[in-house]
């Protein structure tokens, strides 16, 4: 967990371009109902992972903030002082450009309509459209 946090929040670095690194936050909100065993196992884990992927991508972990919270949550925040022509703005597109894909797009869109669907909310349900194209 702790390592697919560091490499998401590189990976807003990354997908722009820019390649260094010069600070980095970590940020982890632990479960108020994980019992004190629990977090003795689990977070020393969580920041392990977080420390071992910033290390081999060699950045330094230079703060954060930790907190009680509902749930467990770990993230952080990368930041690179550089120059904008050292920066990929999502913007300057044009046609020809390549994109890499690093897994396939719209997963998050499945995963909520399948969280929507298992609760039973209106949410997933698609609205009545009445049109002249579609016939009944």
């Amino acid at each position: 967990m702790g390592k697919v946090a560091c490499a998401n929040v590189l990976s807003d670095l990354y997908a722009m371009g820019v390649v260094q690194c010069d600070n980095m936050l970590l940020l982890l909100g632990i479960a108020k109902e994980l019992s004190n065993t629990q977090r003795k196992v689990v977070i020393p884990m969580i920041l392990e992972g977080f420390r071992d992927l910033a290390r081999e991508a060699g950045v330094a972990i230079n703060g954060g903030q930790t907190v009680v919270n509902p749930w467990m949550i770990i993230g952080g925040v990368a930041t690179s002082v550089c120059s904008a022509n050292e920066v990929i703005f999502p913007n300057q597109a044009v046609v020809g450009d390549k994109i890499l894909l690093t897994k396939p797009l719209g997963t998050q869109v499945a995963v909520n309509l399948h969280q929507w669907m298992q609760l039973g909310t209106p949410s997933w349900q698609l609205p009545k459209i009445s049109s002249p194209l579609m016939t009944s």
